[in-house]
């Protein structure tokens, strides 16, 4: 099912973390079993888990860790926190269903730098 996935910008979803996701196999995709739409793949800030979009459903995650984040938590939490505090995402491994929730341009305020440079070739 992974290597039918698509990420964001429309290429083969990229492998994320071993044992993350709804399926445990390493990518942030979805299906119509996880209600949660854990399809963002992000490294966890410190102020997303003190939040209270990140602190049930995160147990054992610390801030600096990759995880597949639910695009409903993620939403909720960008409408309140500007990109300086919010997950940094990287694109290559969000599954492209993420967009029925949050938006490309939104996704792309929050792009990991390592990623936004490797895709610009320039660092910011």
């Amino acid at each position: 099912m992974a290597d039918k996935s698509t990420n964001v910008n429309g290429d083969k979803l990229a492998f994320f973390k071993s044992g993350a996701g709804f399926y445990k196999d390493g990518y942030c995709r979805t299906g119509p079993e996880d209600s949660r739409h854990l399809s963002i793949a992000a490294i966890m800030s410190h102020a997303f888990h003190q939040s209270e979009f990140g602190d049930n459903h995160y147990q054992g995650i610390k801030a600096g860790d990759r995880t597949c984040l639910s695009a409903h938590d993620f939403k909720a939490c960008i409408q309140e926190m500007g990109p300086d505090f919010g997950p940094k995402v990287f694109l290559s491994a969000t599954d492209k269903k993420a967009l029925e929730i949050v938006s490309l341009k939104d996704l792309k305020k929050y792009t990991h730098p390592k990623e936004r440079e490797a895709a610009t070739g320039f660092p910011d």
